[in-house]
């Protein structure tokens, strides 16, 4: 009995340093947006996967690289891009699905004796739906993502490369993207 309590007395204390020593966990991000305007609308400006320029103000400009990959370049400091490769569009549903497939890096620190790379966005393995529907008269734009961070080793995490960072950064970005959507639809 005496050994059976200090086994558990020594999971009871190693537990929570397991808990903490793991890297990143898989992230999430929901935004939507009510814009009084036909659904069949919203879907032709966000189905045209070359012309986010076109409604996302933090984008300067697309090229197209393949029918289904996109290169945007950003209108911050530097213009640094990010590729994206669509992977599916449901005209039916009024949805599509796009993921990351390349950032550029803005910067490189030293962390932990090792060169540490910031990108364009604070993630990795970045996947996105986005989705149209019909709502009192209007349209309902959801825009969904799931992610780790950029920075995929065991914390410490250098500054700017933790989950909350990530979760922020992909935020703003909806946020923006979808209130001047809205702002555009609306004219």
């Amino acid at each position: 009995m005496k050994k059976f309590l200090q086994i558990v007395a020594a999971s009871v204390i190693a537990l929570p340093l397991v808990a903490t020593a793991h890297g990143p966990t898989r992230q999430q991000v929901e935004e939507k947006v009510v814009i009084n305007a036909a659904p069949e609308k919203v879907w032709e400006m966000l189905k045209d996967f070359s012309a986010i320029d076109q409604w996302h103000p933090a984008v300067e400009s697309v090229e197209m690289e393949a029918d289904n990959v996109r290169v945007l370049t950003l209108k911050s400091e530097g213009n640094p891009t990010i590729t994206e490769e669509l992977e599916k569009v449901d005209d039916e549903r009024m949805s599509l699905i796009y993921k990351i497939t390349g950032m550029s890096v803005v910067k490189t620190i030293t962390f932990n004796s090792k060169d540490t790379p910031y990108y364009t966005l604070p993630v990795s393995t970045y996947k996105s739906w986005m989705f149209v529907k019909e709502v009192d008269g209007g349209t309902e734009v959801m825009w969904r993502a799931k992610f780790y961070r950029s920075f995929m080793d065991n914390p410490p995490v250098p500054e700017g490369q933790a989950d909350a960072d990530a979760v922020a950064a992909v935020t703003e970005v909806y946020k923006a993207g979808l209130e001047n959507l809205k702002n555009i639809m609306e004219k």
